[in-house]
């Protein structure tokens, strides 16, 4: 019974590791894509293992997983092939029986029990580029797929204080920045985004962190110009996030 606890706990335990790990990767390249930096959002620690189970379910996940089930199904149908063919001839069982007898034989069985740890530790070390490589293919393939689908995320617009600078409502746009200006646009879809093309990606403690940019389209097929803002909070008078219906 302790045997079994011990067990089961040594597998909780590097099973989490191995999902904090692909979680990890996984929101750092799919943030990196938008040019976000996940060291200046709020993610919560504990939250990373949620983040998991869009790996985990993933096509490309299940692909490899698929090919370690054939292959250990392999091994085990050549060990019953070999066990069958030993049992049906008698001279293989007296030589696998003068074999296990042999000194040499016996040594080798310790060496195999005593090193098996260090043959799955060797295993479990060769199989992160592996599940590195997977995170980092789902985080892209999810990208690509938000930017697509923009209405997955959901849809904010703000009202900003008087006291905010140059994008206060107070302020005509017209004597704050010249229509002339890179960032007349992008002040004025901040301030009254009818279109409710703003998408929020993440927030920290000082910024909402949103994306905008026009529907996609198929029949070009190349994902549309995007633009991503950091809105100050202390700016924010109220924030109203758009939930869909699903």
């Amino acid at each position: 019974m302790a045997d079994t606890l011990k067990l089961i706990r040594d597998l909780t335990i590097v099973t989490g590791i191995y999902l904090y790990f692909i979680a990890w990767v996984y929101v750092n390249f799919y943030y990196q894509q938008f040019g976000i930096s996940t060291a200046s959002i709020k993610i919560d620690y504990s939250s990373y293992l949620m983040y998991s189970y869009n790996v985990i379910t993933s096509a490309s996940f299940l692909y490899w997983v698929k090919v370690f089930v054939v292959l250990v199904l392999i091994r085990l149908l050549v060990l019953f092939i070999i066990d069958l063919f030993r049992q049906r001839y008698t001279f293989f069982e007296k030589i696998n029986t003068l074999l296990l007898n042999n000194l040499v034989m016996v040594t080798l069985k310790k060496m195999i029990k005593q090193y098996s740890l260090l043959a799955l530790i060797i295993f479990l070390v060769l199989i992160f580029p592996l599940l590195f490589k997977v995170a980092r293919r789902v985080a892209a393939d999810n990208y690509r797929q938000d930017r697509i689908h923009t209405e997955n995320l959901k849809s904010v617009q703000f009202i900003f204080r008087k006291e905010a600078d140059l994008v206060s409502p107070a302020i005509v746009l017209d004597s704050s920045l010249s229509r002339n200006h890179i960032f007349y646009n992008d002040i004025a879809i901040l301030k009254n985004d009818q279109q409710q093309l703003l998408r929020l990606l993440a927030e920290s403690d000082d910024y909402y962190i949103v994306l905008q940019q026009r529907p996609f389209n198929k029949a070009l097929g190349a994902l549309p110009l995007g633009y991503i803002y950091y809105v100050n909070k202390k700016d924010i008078l109220l924030s109203k996030i758009i939930l869909r219906s699903l």
